[in-house]
């Protein structure tokens, strides 16, 4: 037994006298690793378990000491195991980072030296091999080659790398948090071998998803997006490709929501976070929209700039006025086509706000949904066909009509210009305002129909009409300057009195 104690004794000294983690030895240990000057401002050991803890830890650059740290730790833990207390140039169990700072270069320096730090092997060979590094609140800034451009800053919740230091790949995974929109993003891949000379060059893979995203931050919509993918290359160009759901989207005034869904497939610069979109497919109610472009930093804004050119192959007027515009019980039914250029600017206005588009469109098989204006353009429409009010009474067919035009969209207002709805016999050009925020309307037009006025209505107003009706005629064509006010879901129609005495 006395034996045993001696022996335990002489162990415990020799332990003390060769423990591993020393600050020297740990110090030794990351200048290998990371090859540069390593500063720590206080330091001390742990027992149970055994290792140590580091604070004020700096990674210097080589020659150029009054610049920023590349890389700083507020406090830095290294916990061991006394399963043999291997030396501490070989491995640790466990390393956990608080208020972790990286500023990585774009490349290495202009003298040949490496300004970036090896992740993946040690420049002595005596590669220290880490089993797993955690750490919370991590911050990576990717500096740009413009010196007068800010770097790219990345923020993330959580991050955990295994088997570091053994000679292939890191294994990683990662939370981070945003917060416009809010939502939560989680990522578990694998990066590396680490490229010293050209970070951006280094390889990484795995999937991410992308859940809870609250989109009520956005002035004029509401809904949670959730997101899910896949992702392969280098860091500077990672090739992303996923899908999006948003089951509840809707107009901040509207209480009806719509599911959409959306799959897309793009190219990120990771180091940069501007992105190339190469294709999204978005779906919801029975339309389709196609569009493609880019999200990227612009100079002279803060923040990226979404720049998109989108088309349709098969959507409806009434699921596009449903969906911008929140109307519940759209005015118009129609096929539509539409190729337009779309700018989602940054900054603190809503989503309405920043929101510029520009296009054409055109509508076929048309027809309004309420009864009454529907009504009025039917009998129209069978007048300047030569039908009688009885025959139209008899056969009261749907006019299907084809409309026409360009819109501009800024800070919520629509712009429409060179409108035409256009039928055998009858051409109407409108010109005016549709408001997105409160979907007022501000229109002006002028008719020319081969019909007669008096047959689109009956009664008072017919007779009225038929009285006026001689004043508007231009040869065999009748000419109605008209307003349409009012909002989209009650639109009001009058005769322009003013542009008749211009006529």
């Amino acid at each position: 037994m006395s034996g045993l104690c001696v022996a335990i004794g002489i162990w415990l000294v020799l332990l003390v006298k060769n423990w591993p983690f020393t600050q020297r030895a740990v110090v030794q240990a990351l200048e290998d690793r990371f090859s540069r000057p390593v500063e720590v401002q206080s330091f001390r050991r742990t027992y149970f378990p055994p290792g140590c803890v580091a604070e004020g830890v700096s990674f210097l650059h080589r020659t150029r000491r009054n610049l920023a740290p590349l890389i700083s730790v507020a406090t830095l833990t290294v916990r061991g195991s006394y399963r043999g207390l291997l030396p501490l140039n070989k491995s640790v169990d466990k390393v956990e980072v608080a208020g972790l700072h990286i500023r990585i270069p774009p490349k290495a320096a202009d003298d040949g030296q490496r300004d970036v730090f090896p992740l993946t092997s040690s420049v002595s060979g005596n590669s220290l091999a880490i089993a797993e590094i955690t750490t919370d609140g991590a911050v990576l800034e990717f500096m740009s080659q413009d010196p007068g451009k800010e770097p790219f800053v990345l923020k993330i919740y959580k991050l955990k790398l295994d088997h570091v230091g053994e000679g292939g790949p890191l294994a990683f995974h990662a939370i981070l948090r945003t917060s416009e929109p809010p939502g939560e993003i989680r990522s578990d891949g694998q990066a590396g071998p680490w490229n010293e000379d050209d970070p951006g060059s280094t390889p990484v893979s795995g999937s991410y998803t992308y859940s809870d995203v609250k989109l009520g931050v956005f002035e004029g919509i509401a809904g949670t997006l959730s997101a899910k993918g896949k992702m392969a290359g280098v860091i500077r160009e990672i090739n992303a490709e996923g899908e999006v759901d948003i089951p509840d989207i809707r107009s901040s005034r509207s209480s009806q929501s719509i599911h959409l869904t959306a799959k897309y497939d793009a190219v990120v610069n990771g180091t940069n976070g501007d992105t190339e979109l190469h294709s999204v497919q978005t779906n919801f109610l029975s339309s389709t929209l196609f569009s493609k472009g880019t999200v990227a930093a612009v100079a002279g804004e803060h923040g990226k700039t979404a720049r998109l050119e989108i088309g349709t192959q098969r959507a409806r007027i009434e699921d596009l006025m449903r969906l911008f515009a929140g109307t519940g019980h759209p005015p118009v039914r129609g096929a539509v086509q539409l190729r337009a250029g779309v700018v989602l600017h940054p900054g603190p206005q809503g989503f309405l706000g920043r929101l510029v588009l520009t296009g054409d469109f055109g509508i076929s098989g048309q027809h309004f949904t309420n009864p009454k204006v529907q009504d009025a353009v039917n009998r129209l429409d069978e007048s300047a066909k030569g039908e009688s009010k009885a025959q139209q009474a008899a056969d009261s067919e749907t006019v299907l009509s084809n409309l026409k035009g360009h819109v501009d969209l800024r800070n919520g207002l629509a712009t429409l210009t060179n409108i035409s709805f256009t039928e055998p016999g009858t051409v109407a050009e409108i010109a005016g305002t549709f408001n997105l925020r409160d979907t007022s309307l501000d229109l002006r037009g002028v008719l020319h129909t081969n019909g007669k006025l008096s047959d689109t209505s009956s009664g008072f107003k017919a007779l009225v009409l038929k009285g006026i009706g001689p004043f508007l005629k231009k040869h065999t064509t009748t000419i109605v300057p008209f307003t349409i006010t009012g909002t989209s879901s009650q639109p009001a129609f009058a005769l322009d009195l003013a542009a008749k005495r211009r006529l």
